[in-house]
């Protein structure tokens, strides 16, 4: 009855666990405790005096009470078939057991191997650093005990299961990063939490593994790094020479005048260094920063890094390398993280990732922005949550990317200046450098620093993109728009995004031009508040086979005194030969053109009269009734101006809109607000001699009258619109006059 007793208290322990965090867990411990096989089990006490040499024929199939403490002196013991381990309060010390479908169970957490090692088959599906000495208290130093775990769940092929908060001291440069072989499983419960104090060197190493699994765990951060020190040599030395014994001994890669493949010395500031590893998941799994400052924050979390390859001589640096590949996040948090996750990757899949704090290197002040001394260096690249890229790699390329349903709350911790020079900004994702089939869906981003900087994509899709920033705090001049392009696109569809920057006024637009063929935007619409800029424009592919529709920018305030700008923008080799681009865009708040339209209104760079191609471009200015149009053999401005009169006293009145020189009007109206006099005849006319050619009569009473003219000569003149009347207008009456007006002119 002890027994079961002892046996029911840990199945009720694994019961509650598997409720709060995995069903399947549930499943899992009670068919590993065989509860009903136990119960029909004879069980034996194991003496003090036992002889583990001689194990009685009849000891298999039963439970084994241990309640004493063994010494093994070095022997590896057998153990019989079906044999459940039940611990006591007893210890086995300095040996090796060799299952056959055994069991370990505990009555209580505690130490029960020293200095053992498992083999052969259990039935365990978890192990626990507690079992191999491990104080799970959060403060004593318990590296050593859960790489011994991590070696024994890979000998017996079991999970490793963190209930309470385990502290490891991996800070020691070079020496003390914990190198995850394959199929390794670490799962947590009752939000435990791994704390790590990494600072030059990885935390874990995934150096040419497979098949790794973390789930359910914090990554709890607790170190403070100096912003003024990025590396040396001794410590770049130290990390490559870790990296190099691990290499060679367990994946028989020789070096001949060569060391491991090599990407920057900050780069081993990762938590995760996965050097060529393969189908690794993260499962709701939280990389944290303890501290509250950005000097308290995690550096780098994960490092996706090419490396050579197993079974191999590398002379000079020559050798067959490999990436990463199958990398899976689900439920990932970042929490006062600097660099998310950067590098090279055929494979990356992310659903559900949350960032809450980030920030930029620096000290406790908000001195030494990016690591900068003082002498304009930065030893920190500029951190993004996502940087995909193809890393210096000869070989390999970025691949078969996938961000979905990812919040950045962009939560900014730390001084309120940037770095002060071209150095680099802190947005959201970067991808760039060939990168090839890319989805982004559902992606919102609040970062200060903009959405993202995209460039060098072949076939990619970013869809239900919206993005809140505030780029004005950066120099205008480096051109940090909230989404930047960095290179060629092919084949890339931008769909249903909204950029919004909250900056009080900007001076460059938050959306960037591009150069590249076969992409479209499709409902990506622009938000700013005062703009003042001397930018070109902000919609434009360079390049061919383009698409700009039901996209639009929108300004609550544009106060540029910059005469000819726009937001269409080709560079001259597109405007030259580009064929097949068709843009529509909608511009709301443009500046008022009325006292000049040549110099004040929207300007499109989009084609030379001299291309011989298709293509065609409109922009509709809301504000002010314009609607220009680009095709390759004629620009044609459609612009319909109302004026609202309020009749005086005489017989004519000038109307303060004119008929521009080289416009013609197609169509004319005149709408009565407030009755005229009953007895005059009003009409509208380009002089007081020519009282009919526009529109006549006006109606008296309330109503419309319009005619459609289609003039077909324009005059290189102003004109100007009078109302006129056949006798005084007596202060009576109201009209509203609108001209439809077309110019047709050249791309110039």
């Amino acid at each position: 009855m002890d027994i079961l007793i002892s046996l029911l208290i840990t199945i009720s322990t694994a019961f509650s666990l598997s409720c709060e965090k995995d069903s399947d867990l549930l499943g899992q411990v009670l068919i590993n405790d065989q509860l009903v096989d136990i119960e029909n089990r004879d069980s034996r006490r194991i003496p003090s005096d036992f002889d583990w040499s001689k194990i009685p024929s009849d000891f298999s199939n039963t439970i084994w009470e241990i309640e004493d403490e063994f010494d093994l002196r070095g022997q590896t013991i057998t153990l019989p078939p079906n044999v459940t381990l039940l611990f006591k309060g007893g210890v086995l010390r300095n040996g090796s057991i060799i299952g056959d479908e055994a069991d370990i169970v505990l009555n209580k957490p505690y130490q029960v191997f020293d200095a053992m090692d498992l083999a052969g088959t259990f039935k365990n599906k978890y192990i626990k650093p507690s079992w191999f000495g491990a104080a799970m208290d959060g403060i004593t130093d318990d590296r050593a005990a859960f790489v011994e775990t991590l070696t024994e769940s890979n000998n017996i092929n079991a999970k490793i299961l963190i209930e309470k908060d385990i502290f490891l001291d991996v800070e020691e440069t070079g020496t003390k990063s914990i190198f995850l072989e394959d199929n390794i499983w670490i799962e947590g419960a009752y939000d435990a939490s791994i704390i790590i104090n990494n600072l030059l060197s990885p935390a874990f190493f995934m150096a040419l593994t497979k098949d790794i699994t973390i789930k359910n765990l914090i990554f709890l951060y607790d170190q403070t790094y100096d912003a003024t020190f990025g590396w040396s040599v001794k410590s770049n030395s130290l990390n490559t020479n870790q990296l190099r014994n691990y290499l060679s001994s367990t994946k028989k890669i020789v070096f001949n005048s060569a060391n491991p493949a090599w990407k920057g010395p900050i780069a081993f500031r990762a938590i995760f260094s996965l050097e060529a590893a393969e189908n690794i998941s993260f499962d709701n799994v939280m990389f944290k920063a303890k501290g509250e400052t950005a000097d308290t924050f995690i550096q780098w979390a994960i490092k996706l890094k090419e490396q050579y390859t197993a079974n191999q001589t590398v002379t000079n640096s020559t050798g067959t390398k490999d990436i990463p590949r199958g990398v899976n996040f689900n439920n990932v948090t970042m929490d006062g993280v600097l660099m998310g996750v950067q590098g090279i990757v055929d494979g990356f899949r992310s659903n559900g990732l949350r960032s809450y704090r980030y920030s930029d290197v620096q000290d406790i002040n908000g001195n030494y922005i990016g690591g900068n001394p003082g002498d304009d260096t930065y030893w920190m690249p500029p951190p993004h949550l996502i940087y995909l890229n193809d890393d210096n790699s000869n070989d390999y390329n970025s691949q078969n990317i996938e961000l979905l349903n990812t919040i950045d709350y962009g939560i900014y911790v730390g001084g309120k200046n940037v770095r002060p020079s071209i150095s680099g900004y802190c947005n959201s994702v970067k991808l760039v450098e060939n990168v090839e089939n890319v989805v982004v869906d559902n992606y919102k981003s609040y970062r200060r620093d903009g959405f993202g900087d995209i460039g060098k994509i072949v076939n990619g899709t970013f869809k239900n993109i919206y993005v809140e920033s505030k780029i004005g705090i950066f120099d205008p001049s480096f051109n940090y728009q909230s989404l930047r392009f960095l290179g060629n696109l092919n084949n890339v569809v931008f769909d249903s995004i909204i950029l919004k920057d909250n900056s009080g006024k900007l001076e460059i637009h938050p959306l960037d031009v591009t150069d590249g063929d076969y992409v479209t935007m499709n409902g990506v619409h622009v938000f700013v508040n005062e703009l003042s800029t001397s930018s070109n424009g902000l919609f434009g592919i360079s390049g061919s086979n383009n698409r700009i529709i039901n996209s639009s920018l929108t300004i609550k305030k544009h106060t540029s005194i910059q005469e000819y700008k726009g937001v269409i923008f080709h560079r001259p080799s597109a405007r030259v030969a580009g064929s097949d681009n068709h843009y529509e865009i909608t511009v709301n708040g443009w500046r008022d053109v009325d006292s000049n339209l040549e110099s004040k209104s929207i300007r499109m760079l989009f084609l030379e009269s001299s291309n011989p191609n298709t293509n065609y471009a409109k922009v509709t200015d809301v504000s002010n009734n314009l609607i220009r149009e680009q095709t390759n053999e004629m620009n044609r401005d459609t612009w319909t101006r109302s004026e609202e009169i309020t009749l005086g006293q005489g017989s004519n009145h000038k109307l303060d809109i004119t008929i521009p020189k080289g416009f013609t009007v197609q169509k004319i109206s005149a709408v009565t607000i407030e009755e005229l006099v009953k007895s005059i005849n009003v009409s509208i006319g380009t002089s007081t001699s020519g009282a009919e050619n526009l529109l006549s009569p006006v109606s008296n009473t309330k109503g419309i009258v319009s005619k459609t003219i289609h003039e077909e000569n324009a005059i290189e003149s102003d004109r100007s619109v009078y109302l006129l009347a056949n006798s005084d207008f007596q202060n009576k009456g109201k009209i509203e006059v609108t001209l439809e007006l077309v110019r047709l002119t050249e791309p110039n």
